[in-house]
């Protein structure tokens, strides 16, 4: 069979070169005058669209998008996933005179098939690399294998052909007996050991391989049905789809795994609406067939375990078998799909029926609510159970789209580069997904700057667009519409520390009248000292609010401050009165170190900032002078001043300067007390009075414990005031407790006090003067009696009580007097045996050391005469001595004639020293310790 197709085919490609067919020469003087009846009327649409320079080649991207439609003006035009690019080059002119039919593309080249049976072999700006003529009548599919190598077509001239497009090796054309409607060529057709393979689809689907000899050897796998319109082989297995349904096959074994059956009305005749198959991956597979579309997955089957029991005959399963995954029902016709990323791209031919068409000018509305008569539309679908929801829909402006019905209409996908080819007899367009740069025009187009300035700062594929250059587009935007305290915002983010444009900003705000707007945005450097002082001069004539924020902000450095300064000068001069530019001119003074005049302004001004001035110039020096204003200004923060820096401010000087104001004196005196009270001693007398005066609650722990003050001034301060808490504690603290007592008793009437104060002193008189006070009231009698048992005789106050007084509660308090009394007597016992025991212990402790012997070493020294106490023969040394040692329990050694009372007084040899004798190294020590301290 393959030496038979070999010498037509040469025959053919030969007549190819010099002539066309007849029967289409009439076909094609009318496509030519339709053709250039829409490239006319599209000519003038073109020079509307932006981005005519992005294109080199051919009508540029914006010829084929869709137009923006006013048909809602309330309803925001949604953004487009995809971008559009009419093929031209020689692919212009060959549809001029032929209708396209069919198409073929990989990422090398595009493959267009003809109604006049040629195969224009393309590169992807449409420019012609090598046409075929193969076919007498239309080409009806054609395939290429994975590496492009081959090309597969067939055509209603009943000829197969499988031509290769760098080499005449494994080439085939074959003449079936019935019009072939689609091919398949072994992806791996290229590989030598593949067995070159590939399968025709007529009325029955047949696979061809090489055999022996060069031969092919032809396998029929499928038969009935009808003829196979569609047919796609991805990996391992081979889908076809005939009038009953979809076939999925593994080309591993030659086993059919599923068939899915036809669900869409037969209403829809194949022939007018035909099947469209698409492998998106080896594993899954897009059908879209009238107006239904579904999703696959192949899936391979788990093998069952082994059954323990003799085997029984089962049915032997396939190893794969195919899920549809999503499954909906569309109101569109399939005219082709394909997949982007997750969701499902679709050439759609509306079902509606036919309105008045838009001039046919080669565009595309943008609008998704255009419902433009049969126009085809790319609609990108994002599948779901039982349903879709659509994610775009692009209205396509096709040439001669009014002839043309849904099986005129191809869409061919090229997986791995994202791309799309949409064939109709007079145009191919090819689909892209927009890139980041494409987003970025259309957001700028649409007037959406701000998102077109999120996307260029965070996605890192723009090419064509900088931060700067859309933020230009935007600040001038913003600054048209007016809209100039946005555009202010804006710009630190746009123009960066770039000086020109900063300049450049400056001036058109200014010429707006809109500084204020801009000034608290301005970068504080390195722009031109005259930029910001024009700046400070508007602020100074329309916004003195806005003049002293910007001079507190800016560092005197960035402008000429002598100059701003005689500016404000001036203007006070009409309104002196005017507190913010009084305010400013003192900041401006500041920065120029004049302190003083700075100050001056602000404690005229009564204004808190003065804190902020001699907290930054350290003017510390400066609060003593003018601390009673700054105390009407603010206490608290002159108090921190003052507090804080008492080196600087010292009390004296304070306590001066507030003498006649007792409010702010109490403050001040308060605070040192209680920060730095070794400081405020000398002001205690003078606290004892403002506590008096401003804040009693403080008077008594300071009387307790404090000893800086005068008690007299201070008890006067007390009985003036009528304190009588304080009055007594001063009393007692003067020693006249008969007094306090007296006060305990008559004005308070505290008999706890009162026998506090009797047990404190423990004074006779004292507790005689209670108890007289306490014998004709019972409750008194019996709180003594509970009280004072352990210091006191009970019975000085049991044998004065008058017969026949009533005392609630007495027994229970003569009770709880003897247990005391008792446990007293048991406690002084205890203690006393304890006493004596540690007493004993110690002392048989005593004697035992002072009985141990204290050894004498031959080469110990008297420390008398420095001689050693023992010779060398044994006995003791130094001369008259006797042979008597006193030895010391310091554990000194000594001749006894050393001594220095040895001369007054004499022992007969072998009596002990006496008592009076003593060691004088000891006794030297103790004398230069008692004088050294």
């Amino acid at each position: 069979m393959e030496g038979d197709s070999k010498p037509s085919f040469q025959k053919r490609k030969e007549d190819g070169e010099t002539q066309s067919p007849d029967t289409t020469e009439e076909h094609n003087k009318e496509s030519e005058r339709d053709a250039a009846a829409a490239e006319k009327k599209g000519e003038d649409t073109v020079k509307r669209l932006q981005g005519v320079a992005q294109q080199n080649k051919g009508v540029d991207q914006d010829e084929v998008e869709e137009d923006s439609e006013e048909e809602s003006e309330e309803e925001e035009e949604e953004e487009p996933k995809l971008k559009y690019e009419r093929m031209s080059g020689d692919l212009r002119e060959i549809l001029k005179k032929d209708g396209a039919s069919c198409i073929a593309a990989n990422s090398k080249l595009v493959v267009v098939g003809t109604n006049s049976g040629h195969v224009h072999v393309l590169d992807h700006q449409g420019n012609r690399v090598r046409e075929f003529w193969l076919h007498s009548r239309p080409v009806t599919m054609l395939n290429l294998d994975g590496n492009g190598d081959y090309l597969a077509s067939c055509s209603h001239d009943r000829k197969v052909v499988v031509q290769g497009l760098y080499s005449t090796d494994n080439c085939h054309s074959l003449v079936m007996d019935t019009p072939v409607r689609s091919v398949a060529l072994d992806p791996l057709y290229h590989k030598p050991r593949s067995g070159r393979r590939f399968v025709v689809g007529t009325n029955k689907v047949t696979l061809y391989e090489k055999a022996m000899f060069g031969q092919l050897r032809s396998t029929v796998l499928a038969e009935g049905g009808g003829p196979a319109r569609a047919m796609k082989w991805e990996g391992q297995f081979l889908a076809w789809a005939i009038d009953s349904g979809v076939r999925v096959t593994d080309m591993t074994t030659n086993a059919v795994i599923t068939l899915i059956k036809r669900d869409h009305s037969l209403a829809l005749p194949s022939e007018q609406y035909p099947p469209h198959l698409c492998w998106p991956d080896p594993n899954t597979l897009l059908v879209g067939w009238g107006d239904s579309v579904k999703v696959c997955r192949v899936r391979e089957r788990l093998t069952p375990p082994t059954p323990h029991l003799a085997p029984t005959p089962t049915l032997t399963l396939p190893p794969y078998y195919l899920e549809i995954v999503y499954m909906f029902t569309t109101d569109f016709y399939v005219c082709g799909l394909g997949p982007l990323g997750e969701h499902v791209v679709v050439l759609a031919y509306n079902k509606q029926a036919d309105v008045p068409a838009l001039p046919s000018s080669g565009q595309a509305s943008t609008s998704p609510t255009t419902t433009d008569g049969r126009r085809p539309q790319m609609r990108v679908l994002e599948p779901l159970q039982g349903r879709f929801e659509e994610i775009s829909k692009d209205v396509l402006g096709i040439r001669c789209f009014q002839d043309y019905k849904p099986a005129n209409y191809h869409l061919e996908s090229l997986v791995g580069d994202r791309q799309f080819y949409i064939v109709s007899p007079q145009d191919v367009v090819v689909a892209k997904p927009r890139s980041a740069d494409d987003r970025i025009h259309w957001l700028l187009t649409h007037n959406k700057h701000h998102e077109a300035l999120q996307v260029v700062r965070t996605c890192r594929e723009v090419q064509k667009y900088t931060v700067h250059s859309v933020g230009q587009v935007y600040l001038d935007h913003l600054i048209s519409t007016g809209q100039y305290q946005e555009a202010a915002s804006l710009c630190p983010q746009i123009l960066g520390s770039d000086k020109a444009l900063w300049e450049g900003a400056v001036v058109r705000f200014n010429r707006a009248r809109q500084l204020r707007v801009l000034s608290p945005h301005l970068p504080q450097g390195p722009l031109d000292p005259a930029v910001y002082q024009t700046v400070l001069l508007d602020l100074l004539h329309s916004d003195h609010q806005g003049f002293l924020q910007v001079v507190q902000e800016w560092p005197g450095r960035l402008y000429n401050v002598s100059f701003i300064i005689n500016a404000v000068l001036e203007t006070l001069a009409r309104n002196a009165s005017n507190l913010t530019l009084l305010r400013a001119l003192a900041h401006l003074y500041s920065n120029i170190d004049k302190h003083d005049k700075a100050l001056a302004i602000y404690l005229k001004l009564k204004h808190r900032d003065v804190f902020h001035l001699i907290g930054r110039h350290n003017l510390y020096a400066c609060v003593t002078k003018h601390v009673l204003d700054l105390m009407s200004l603010d206490v608290d923060a002159t108090l921190e001043i003052c507090i804080s820096h008492l080196n600087i401010v010292p009390p004296e000087k304070v306590v001066t300067a507030l003498s006649n104001h007792h409010e702010f004196l109490y403050r001040y005196l308060d605070s040192l007390y209680e920060r730095r009270r070794e400081q405020s001693k000398p002001y205690h007398s003078q606290l004892v009075q403002l506590y008096a005066d401003w804040n009693r609650p403080k008077l008594l722990p300071l009387l307790l414990h404090s000893s800086c003050y005068q008690l007299g001034p201070a008890l006067e301060v007390c009985q003036s005031r009528y304190l009588t808490v304080e009055t007594i504690h001063l009393l007692d603290r003067m020693g006249s407790s008969m007094e306090s007592l007296r006060l305990i008793l008559e004005e308070e009437q505290n008999l706890d006090w009162a026998i506090r104060l009797c047990k404190e002193h423990d004074d006779v008189d004292l507790w005689s003067r209670l108890i007289n006070y306490s014998l004709d009231k019972p409750d008194c009698i019996r709180a003594l009696l509970n009280d004072i048992g352990t210091h006191i005789d009970p019975l000085l106050i049991i044998q004065r009580i008058p017969r026949g007084l009533e005392i609630p509660g007495l027994r229970d308090a003569l009770v709880k007097l003897l247990h005391d009394y008792h446990l007293q007597i048991e406690l002084r016992t205890g203690c006393q045996r304890i006493l004596v025991a540690d007493g004993s212990k110690l002392l048989n402790k005593l004697v035992t050391i002072q009985k141990a012997a204290i050894p004498v070493y031959s080469h110990t020294e008297c420390p008398s005469c420095n001689k050693k106490i023992l010779s060398s023969g044994g006995g003791t040394g130094g001369e008259g001595s006797g042979g008597t040692l006193v030895v010391f329990a310091c554990r000194h050694v000594y001749h006894h004639h050393c001594l220095p009372d040895h001369s007054q007084q004499s022992h007969p040899p072998g009596t002990p020293a006496q008592p009076h004798e003593v060691c004088q190294v000891c006794r030297n020590d103790k004398k230069k310790s008692f004088l050294s301290s």
